[in-house]
Formats: C-alpha cells, sequence, structure tokens
C-alpha cells in the first residue's frame, strides 16, 4: 500500500497496477489529518422524462397524522406491502431511509414540454414550446450550482469531477441526449450533454481510480494485480474493524464493477449485455467515485424503453381517458421499471460502509420526473411533482414517512385540485442539506431560488408567506431537520 501525500489518498499496488481506496484513518499518517472524521456531502439527482398518474405514483398511500397545518404524514413503517405500483416491493429495505412527498408545485408561467421544472424550480418563457429552452430563472440547476460551489469543494478539483451527468439509456429518442441539468455559458443558460457510455464515464475518473500499468488490460485484472497487497491491508494490525469493513465493502464494490465490465477497457465493454447491466455499472462506479470522494454531485436521466411514438402519445392520450388515471400502458411499465432502477441505485448506496453509516445514509437521493402527476386536460402538470427523498443527507433529513403538504379536501374542491408548496422550497431544502446558504445560491438578494412568476403564489396554501423573504428561504417543514441556514 503507498501514501500520496500530495492527494492525500492511499492505493493499492501490485503488477503495475494502483487502486484508490476510500479514506482509511486507522492506516494514514497523522499529518494527513486534524480533527475528528468528517463524512463530505453527496448530492444525487434522478429524473425521467413524462410523468404518472396519481394512482400509479402514490398508490393508496394517505397521510394519518396532522402535524401542522398543511403537513400530514405517515411512517412508511405502517404499510404492508409495496408503497405503489411505481414505488414497489424493491423499494420495501429502505422505507426507513426514503420518504415520499405529495403536494410539490412548480410555480410555472409555461407548462409545455421542457426539462426545467424539478431542477430548476423553474419553466421556460411563456409562449415557447422547446424542451430546451432555458428557464427563466435565469439561475443554473441545482446540481450545477452545488458543484460550483466552495462549500461542496475545493479549488483543486477539476470541472469534469465536479458534477457527473449520466443517461445510459439509448432507446429513448425523446430524452437520449437531454439532461435536466443546466449551466451558464458566457452567460447563457444551456442544457448540459450528458455522459452514456461507461467507457467515458470511467476515464473522467481514471486518473483517480488508478490503473493496470503495461500488458494487456484483458490478462491482467485490476483487483487480481493489487490482491496480495489488498490482502496485507485487510489483515494488518493497524487497521481498525471499523476501517476494515469499509475496505471490504469497498472491494466488494468494484469487485462487481470488475465482473460488470472488466478494469472499463473498451475490449471489456463487450460484458454489458443488456441497458440494465450499463445502468448497474455505471451506478456502482458512481458509488465507487463516491466513497473515494473523487466527485460528489451526479445527475442521471433514465429514458424509456422506446421512443417519442408511442411513449409521448401515450402520455397525452391515454392518462387522460380517467379520472383515477389508472392505465396499464407500456408507459406505466417503463415508469415502474425506472422505480426498479432507482431501488438498485439505493441498493448499491446502502451496501457500501463508511464510518457513520452507509453511503446511502451520508447521501441526499432526489428522484423526481419531468412533470407532475397528469390529470385531464394537464399531461404537462407543473403541479403534484412525484418526489421520493432518500437518504439522510449526514442526518440533516427525517425519513421513513409519506408526507403530503397539500390543503385540505373538500366538496368542492377535487383532488386533483389541491395545491401544495414550491417546488423551489424543496430545491432550498437539499442545498440547506449541502451547506448551503441563500447568499450561496440567491441570484438576487431575498428573491430565493427558482421562478416566482407574478401571483403565483397567490392561491397556494400559505401562499402569503411562502412570498416572504423568510418564506422563500425556508426549508420544507418536518423532512428537514438541519439548523436553519437562511
Amino acid at each position: 500500500m503507498k501514501y500520496n501525500p500530495k492527494s492525500r489518498r492511499l492505493f493499492l499496488c501490485g503488477a503495475g497496477a494502483a487502486l484508490v481506496l476510500p479514506a482509511l484513518r486507522s492506516l494514514m499518517p497523522r499529518e494527513a489529518y486534524a480533527g475528528p472524521e468528517t463524512t463530505p456531502p453527496r448530492y444525487i439527482q434522478v429524473l425521467n422524462p413524462y410523468g404518472p398518474s396519481a394512482s400509479l405514483y402514490y398508490g393508496a398511500l394517505k397521510a394519518n397524522q396532522n402535524i401542522e397545518p398543511y403537513v400530514n404524514v405517515k411512517a412508511l413503517s405502517e404499510l404492508e406491502g409495496a408503497m405503489s405500483p411505481i414505488l414497489g416491493d424493491a423499494f420495501t429495505p429502505f422505507t426507513n431511509k426514503l420518504s415520499v412527498l405529495r403536494g410539490i408545485d412548480v410555480l410555472a408561467e409555461n407548462w409545455n414540454h421542457q426539462y426545467c421544472f424539478p431542477t430548476c424550480a423553474s419553466s421556460y418563457a411563456a409562449g415557447l414550446d422547446n424542451d430546451e429552452a432555458p428557464p427563466t430563472s435565469g439561475q443554473e440547476s441545482i446540481d450545477v450550482l452545488l458543484s460550483n460551489s466552495a462549500k461542496m469543494y475545493g479549488p483543486e478539483v477539476p470541472a469534469v469531477r465536479r458534477s457527473v451527468v449520466l443517461n445510459p439509456v439509448i432507446t429513448d429518442d425523446y430524452s437520449k441526449n437531454r439532461s435536466f441539468s443546466w449551466r451558464s455559458t458566457n452567460a447563457k443558460l444551456e442544457m448540459v450533454r450528458p455522459v452514456k457510455q461507461t467507457q467515458a464515464f470511467f476515464d473522467a475518473f481514471a486518473s483517480g481510480f488508478g490503473a493496470v500499468g503495461d500488458g494487456d488490460p484483458r490478462e491482467t485484472a485490476l483487483l487480481q494485480a493489487v490482491h496480495a497487497d489488498y490482502k496485507k491491508v485487510r489483515d494488518s494490525s493497524r487497521i481498525s474493524a471499523a476501517d476494515k469493513q469499509k475496505l471490504e465493502s469497498y472491494m466488494s464494490l468494484v469487485a462487481d464493477i470488475q465482473k460488470g465490465a472488466g478494469t472499463c477497457s473498451p475490449a471489456m465493454q463487450e460484458d454489458e449485455v443488456d441497458i440494465e447491466a450499463v445502468i448497474a455499472n455505471q451506478f456502482r462506479i458512481l458509488a465507487a467515485a463516491m466513497v473515494c470522494d473523487l466527485t460528489r454531485v451526479a445527475s442521471i436521466t433514465l429514458g424509456m424503453s422506446m421512443g417519442t411514438y408511442p411513449r409521448h402519445e401515450q402520455h397525452h392520450k391515454i392518462y387522460g381517458k380517467t379520472l383515477s388515471g389508472a392505465t396499464a400502458s407500456e408507459l406505466a411499465v417503463d415508469l415502474k421499471l425506472t422505480g426498479a432502477r432507482v431501488a438498485k441505485l439505493l441498493g448499491i448506496l446502502d451496501a457500501v460502509v463508511e464510518p457513520s453509516g452507509t453511503l446511502l445514509d451520508n447521501s441526499l437521493v432526489y428522484w423526481s420526473m419531468q412533470y407532475g402527476c397528469v390529470v385531464i386536460g394537464g399531461e404537462h402538470s407543473a403541479n403534484g411533482m412525484p418526489v421520493m427523498v432518500a437518504g439522510g443527507a449526514g442526518g440533516k433529513l427525517k425519513q421513513g414517512h409519506y408526507i403530503d403538504f397539500r390543503e385540505p379536501a373538500s366538496e368542492t374542491l377535487h383532488d386533483d385540485s389541491r395545491r401544495g408548496i414550491p417546488m423551489n422550497n424543496l430545491l432550498v431544502t437539499f442545498m440547506n442539506c449541502m451547506g448551503l446558504s441563500s447568499s450561496d445560491y440567491e441570484a438576487t438578494p431575498g428573491k430565493g431560488y427558482g421562478s416566482y412568476p407574478p401571483n403565483a403564489l397567490a392561491k397556494k396554501p400559505n401562499g402569503a408567506f411562502w412570498d416572504t423573504t423568510a418564506g422563500r428561504r425556508s426549508p420544507v417543514p418536518f423532512l428537514y431537520t438541519g439548523e436553519a441556514m437562511g
């Protein structure tokens, strides 16, 4: 094992190969650290095109406890079986580490085709119909904003590692080369183009992970090359029990990557026999990069199994047929598959042990969709965005609940018409979890994050508060338990 004092990283070595390790405090020189061990913040957003019906996404979920006005909850531990058709059985092992939110609304002035709602809390300008038109807020998406923050990274971290933007699915011509990430380039907001191939993703981190030296990588696998050094480190009398567990979970993760995509050389990509293997490989590489602190921010777009036709047509025509929104369409099957993939990501993160819990415990994973839950005449709805938030964000989130922020139902207020709280505040919550305050995300002091069209809050529950400076800077109630960031 070698220690690089410049990067303060440990490496397993052997046969001309080197593999970076996560920080193992018990094996590092004393000068490499000072004070208590800390875990860096990690943020992962997962998005997909289109939107669900309420019945598909929320199933029979219903709050049974009123916490405060417009905050009603139900403990997910009280459920028997899956949460909903989309939030299926694969999520059951993680119900104490996630929350399902209802009543998150985007304050939009245009509901046409776009990729702004869930990550910018904004729409594009009225009168447009262009998926790649920028948000009217004029602000970068939350993932890009985080990646540029000095509270997430030091100045030495290169741009390629500050933000990972992935889109592994190739069967969807609608979302194929798109993302929900927006970056300012030459004072102009532009959609960030995603990485699609596992090889290209791995290449961005190759110098950080280490590499196989001279010789054909098909003949010398990375784990095999460093195996002797790994055993020596594992069996060392110096390594603590916690660090040994951390080492074992990391090596297991790397072994899974190797089995799926070899050493991630082009010749090994043949092992990615289907799209599920590609997605799993990219999830594992992301987890390995995060546990080694090679990156802290990621945006993942998961497309559909087919393209614009028939999926877009199904979204428009099939979902609008019934008030319940119930459907057995192929689009519904795709949305359920997306849910299973998100659960797969949670499982990979939760299997990696860190000093203070798992990688999932120390991360924030946000899953939403292009549009809110559809209603008749509102297939491109900006209201009722489907939201799942997983991970503990280092102890700043109270997880394990279904949380409904909507105004109460009544005889004159149909369930689909009940309004909730702004998406703006959900994204402020996430930024607070990562240590950012209003001085870090506001383009204009006191104006908050995202778009606030005139009178957009007039009919929202408690809208007068959410429209104040204090309201715009507030995290969502109940879910966030961290300190007030202002």
